[in-house]
């Protein structure tokens, strides 16, 4: 079947008939696609499917999508908030346990440090707090980097080559047909050096572009179970 993408980008805006197919027999019609579409469960997957590919259609405008987002990564942000303060008191409960005689044991003094270092891995996971102004930067590059994908220069995508007279695997791309895109390339996208990008912000741009990727398969995968529907 027609990637779904490339079939409800027939809906926007066109001179070019879709409704007649090879030999004459009818194709896919606009209505066809449009009555598929409406089976994709709604949310973000949603959205952003059709903001990437039928964006006169998409029913949220930018600002709405990013909203979205943002009430998605408000969840995490909160989780991580959640987790750091629990390690803070898992740490202070370690410190005052330790304190309750005139000796601290071995197994106490393993106790506080097992607590520290659990402290100091939670706040290197937890995201910058400067998050909110920089949000709409990375919301903007996970949809650009999902719309336009570094597709694999060996095999142009395709996921295989031709090596003699065999279609096999590709080689370069390990049969995904996209390579991964550079440290440089993303900070550059959410206007930050390189260096910035890998301490601060690498870990929350690949959380945000993981979301959007996956619930944008998946509404790509609902359309699809649709049109066979």
């Amino acid at each position: 079947m027609t990637d779904p993408r490339r079939l409800l980008a027939r809906l926007n805006p066109t001179a070019v008939r879709y409704d007649v197919g090879r030999g004459g027999m009818p194709d896919l019609t606009a209505q066809d696609i449009a009555a598929a579409l409406a089976f994709v469960p709604a949310g973000l997957g949603r959205e952003v499917f059709c903001a990437l590919w039928w964006p006169d259609g998409a029913r949220l405008s930018r600002r709405d999508l990013l909203g979205k987002v943002t009430s998605i990564v408000g969840e995490e942000w909160r989780r991580q908030a959640q987790a750091l303060a629990e390690a803070r008191i898992d740490l202070g409960i370690a410190h005052a346990i330790a304190g309750w005689g005139h000796h601290t044991s071995p197994e106490q003094r393993r106790n506080i440090d097992a607590a520290a270092r659990a402290l100091e891995a939670r706040k290197r996971r937890c995201w910058p707090s400067t998050l909110p102004d920089r949000l709409p930067a990375l919301v903007t590059a996970a949809l650009e980097e999902i719309a336009m994908p570094n597709l694999c220069a060996q095999c142009g995508g395709r996921a295989q080559a031709i090596v003699g007279a065999l279609l096999v695997k590709c080689s370069m791309c390990d049969g995904r047909g996209t390579l991964p895109v550079s440290d440089r390339k993303r900070a550059r996208a959410i206007g930050v050096d390189e260096s910035t990008y890998r301490e601060t912000w690498r870990d929350c741009y690949g959380w945000i572009y993981r979301t959007v990727a996956d619930a944008e398969q998946e509404a790509a995968q609902g359309m699809v179970s649709a049109l066979r529907g």
